[in-house]
């Protein structure tokens, strides 16, 4: 099976998880309905916790920013460029400070709350 074929097909899949995957960290998102999403290409809308609002779109390159307004895929404002993001993660690290400490804080107390349940284990083995 040719594996540009099934990479193209994930791209819904992965623009819905994408979706999920940072809600907790931006303003809003979601999956355009305006504009026409396919097997090789999704576009999202996402509103950053800054206010700044991005349209999206996914490609086998990647994510790449390409209007600072929803649904706008022909935007020539400077926050749209040719620059393709491996992960929705890259992307949003480069264009908003308060994603990157949000996931910070949530990865931190993630973490503290893992730390937490670890040594009520080893407090309930030693009794």
């Amino acid at each position: 099976m040719d594996s540009n074929f099934s990479d193209e097909k994930l791209m819904k899949i992965e623009a819905q998880a994408a979706v999920r995957e940072i809600s907790f960290a931006v303003e809003f998102v979601e999956i355009s309905t305006k504009l026409p999403n396919t097997d090789e290409r999704a576009y999202m809308n996402i509103r950053t916790k800054e206010g700044t609002k991005f349209c999206v779109e996914l490609t086998v390159q990647g994510y790449r920013i390409i209007g600072s307004q929803f649904d706008n895929t022909d935007d020539t404002t400077d926050v749209s460029d040719s620059t393709f993001y491996e992960t929705i993660y890259a992307l949003l690290d480069q264009h908003s400070p308060k994603y990157r400490l949000t996931f910070g804080e949530t990865l931190a107390g993630k973490l503290q709350c893992l730390q937490q349940v670890q040594g009520n284990e080893e407090t309930t083995e030693v009794q």
